[in-house]
């Protein structure tokens, strides 16, 4: 069975628990009330390696509370956009639309390319075969290297990682279903080749393909690279490193013919949107833990006394006292 299939089934078999989580889980309400008092592109993330300790060690409860919160939060975003970030929307999507008119140009310069220079073909192939589904073998490498180097904040920014792969990839296949679109290599004998039009979420992809709006491959790269960018931003290397990688992998998309430039750029939006969006909320749980905020505060304490007065005898008595 298809892994995004699985992904989507997954995440639906949740639904009903997201919806019970909201209403009876303490840490779930307390990320979203801290959320609405926090910039989330903005938010200050402490990444220094000693916040990351066995107290914000994610467990897999952890894992899944915060998974869910991340669906949730990323479903419901559009509703938190503030002035600036409709403006940021509105200037996105007019330059894609504006980006547009590149698509069949930008392919047919990649193709030339890739004739009129052999050996890119290989690095080409390569390099796109290292997204998608097999960036779960860097993931695992990651997370291995944490337990065996007992690195806290590796295994904690592998985790992260995950939860934008996944949440990353289920969006990215649901806009996938609502576009329609045909790789610039399909073949439809009922449509113009190599046009970059999209048809609907009704449209039947000859040969049992998949829409190629937006990239998959460049979503998850970009999802997980910003987590690790966001996560070792205190070392200027990792970014670089990370969105190069990312990047790579989305030139390679064109290059193999799979995908439009249009496809590319917002792939790339929605991963990072996805890895930003993770990365902010655990920051949001752990602030929680150092502080203690997920313990619940006593209103006072109530203690019995037995106390004695001259000519009175014994007082037995009752002490509140405000904290």
């Amino acid at each position: 069975m298809n892994f995004k299939v699985v992904v989507i089934a997954f995440v639906i078999s949740l639904a009903p628990t997201i919806g019970f989580s909201q209403k009876t889980d303490t840490l779930i309400n307390k990320l979203d009330s801290l959320k609405k008092q926090t910039d989330t592109t903005g938010q200050h993330n402490a990444v220094e390696p000693g916040f990351y300790n066995e107290k914000t060690h994610i467990t897999p409860k952890v894992f899944g509370i915060l998974l869910l919160d991340d669906f949730k939060q990323q479903a419901l975003s559009p509703l938190d956009i503030n002035g600036r970030g409709w403006l940021l929307g509105a200037a996105f999507t007019v330059g894609t639309f504006g980006m547009g008119f590149l698509d069949e140009p930008v392919q047919k310069w990649a193709i030339t390319f890739r004739n009129n220079n052999p050996w890119s073909a290989k690095y080409s192939r390569a390099i796109t075969n290292s997204g998608g589904a097999y960036e779960v073998i860097p993931f695992a490498a990651f997370a291995a290297g944490g337990f065996i180097l007992k690195n806290e904040k590796l295994r904690t920014t592998t985790y992260l990682a995950t939860q934008a792969y996944i949440t990353s990839t289920v969006w990215s296949t649901l806009f996938k279903s609502l576009s329609g679109r045909l790789r610039p290599g399909s073949f439809d004998p009922n449509s113009p080749l190599n046009e970059p039009t999209f048809h609907g979420p009704f449209y039947n992809i000859p040969y049992g393909g998949n829409s190629s709006f937006p990239s998959g491959h460049t979503t998850l790269a970009f999802a997980a690279a910003t987590v690790y960018a966001k996560e070792y931003k205190n070392i200027p290397a990792v970014p670089v490193i990370a969105y190069s990688v990312a990047s790579l992998i989305s030139f390679s998309r064109i290059t193999e013919n799979r995908h439009w430039l249009t496809d590319i750029l917002t792939g790339a939006a929605l991963g990072f949107a996805c890895g930003t969006q993770v990365v902010n909320n655990y920051h949001r749980y752990a602030r929680l833990i150092r502080t203690n905020s997920l313990k619940k505060k006593k209103k006072g304490d109530l203690s019995f006394n037995i106390g004695f007065q001259p000519g009175v005898g014994i007082q037995p008595g009752f002490v509140y006292k405000f904290r």
